[in-house]
């Protein structure tokens, strides 16, 4: 008798599902079954079959309580910063008129991250991530109510900016990893790319709705009102993660490196020994340094098709709406050749970022932006989910840290490059240069993967 209750209690559960009932003792029934006849196995299968038709392939992570409250605190937290870092570049290029000091926002970022990403990595092996999260995102939120109130003041100067990216860029080196460990420990493996795609469509509707949100705040709101969004908008994941059941999980000692330092070089060497990320992650060291970014889309906003705060939101509003869309068609597709997934969608973004380079019309503009977006946001996915299901839990903090140091150390860095390249030669001419690097770079990659 024990025996079929239990074959229908994993029936009833599917997807990996079953580690959360195993926490249960065998004999025992949950507080909803006491005073209730045992269910038969027809009604499990049944109960199994209605599951499965509200909650589709792509969605199977929504099964999960922590997850939904994880994806709804992602999207509000991604709202505001999105809407601040607009916001940044162009309060920076409308303070200095300079491209060079637009493009040293990047290096104030990039430099915290780079130098403590991987040291992140290894610390959200070793405590409990919500605790590292609610630590950094209070921080964060702190940071960003400072600058609103200095601009609410009237005293706010372009290094205040500077600072800002500083100190964002040093907490997020602790935070992003964490949190990427974080929200793929919230659900069953089967479930990883449904994970992966959900994340990566809350950061995505953020870049959707952000920029506007951020360039309409600067145009009619003042320099303040961006910097206020974003500090609420980190109440969202806060209460997030204080409303999450977690368990609680001890890391496993003979898990764990010998040191920190260990723990940092542990999640290199994981990468450098496997082809696959290789390929992927150096194509996002690539298109992070080369590829679109706000210094770029700020310039040649301003300066090319000559529009105001609110057109540059509408132009990088798109990137996030393209994004939006390829999220959403991944949800209900399980990708199986990442590899050429990732280098197709290189070739086809390396086309598109050479195409927004040439045009001078705002709506031209956007719509390559969207279809940059889409192509930009199939790739991050598919390099997302390929490093999630090759990553041992163990180590999943210290090799995401690599995947994290990879993409938003880079792209701060692109940043620099972009703004120092501009104002040497033009904006057209700076993107047109950076797609002519990715494209080599696919191309190797291409030959690599042949071979």
């Amino acid at each position: 008798m024990r025996a079929g209750a239990r074959a229908a209690r994993v029936q009833a559960l599917s997807a990996g599902e079953d580690h959360h009932a195993s926490l249960r003792p065998e004999g025992r029934r949950s507080r909803h079954q006491v005073g209730r006849r045992p269910r038969r196995a027809g009604c499990d299968s049944r109960l199994a079959d209605a599951l499965a038709v509200k909650f589709p392939r792509g969605l199977t992570a929504l099964r999960e309580r922590n997850y939904v409250l994880y994806f709804a605190g992602q999207f509000t937290s991604q709202l505001g910063t999105w809407a601040e870092q607009t916001a940044v570049a162009w309060i920076l290029y409308e303070l200095t008129n300079s491209p060079l000091l637009l493009g040293l926002s990047g290096l104030a970022r990039a430099v915290p991250m780079i130098a403590l990403t991987l040291f992140g990595g290894a610390v959200a092996d070793r405590v409990p991530r919500r605790a590292l999260l609610l630590l950094t995102e209070s921080a964060m939120l702190l940071v960003s109510l400072a600058v609103g109130l200095l601009a609410l003041a009237g005293e706010l100067q372009y290094w205040h900016l500077y600072v800002l990216s500083f100190a964002s860029g040093t907490l997020s080196a602790f935070s992003v990893p964490a949190r990427q460990a974080l929200f793929v420990g919230l659900v069953p493996r089967s479930a990883m790319q449904s994970a992966v795609s959900l994340n990566a469509v809350a950061v995505r509707s953020g870049a959707l709705i952000g920029p506007s949100l951020g360039g309409l705040a600067v145009a009619y709101g003042g320099y303040a009102l961006p910097f206020i969004i974003n500090a609420a908008s980190f109440l969202g994941m806060l209460l997030a993660l204080l409303a999450m059941r977690l368990p609680r999980a001890r890391p496993d000692a003979a898990a764990l490196p010998r040191g920190l330092w260990h723990g940092m070089t542990h999640g290199l060497a994981f990468v450098w020994e496997n082809p696959l990320l290789k390929v992927a992650l150096g194509l996002e060291v690539v298109s992070g340094l080369f590829g679109h970014n706000v210094t770029l889309i700020t310039i040649i906003a301003r300066d090319v098709i000559g529009t105001g705060p609110e057109g540059l939101g509408l132009l990088m509003s798109a990137l996030g709406a393209g994004g939006l869309l390829a999220m959403s068609i991944m949800v209900a597709f399980e990708v199986k050749k990442h590899v050429h997934v990732i280098l197709a969608a290189g070739t086809v973004y390396t086309l598109l970022l050479a195409a927004f380079a040439l045009s001078p019309w705002l709506a031209l503009s956007v719509s390559l932006l969207f279809a940059l977006g889409a192509v930009d946001g199939a790739w991050a996915v598919t390099r997302n989910t390929l490093a999630q299901l090759l990553v041992p839990d163990e180590l999943r903090g210290r090799v995401m840290s690599v995947v994290v140091l990879a993409t938003r150390g880079s792209a701060p860095l692109g940043r620099l490059q972009g703004g120092l390249l501009a104002g040497l030669v033009g904006g057209p001419a700076a993107v047109l240069l950076g797609a002519a690097v990715i494209g080599a770079a696919v191309v190797r990659s291409w030959r690599l993967r042949l071979s």
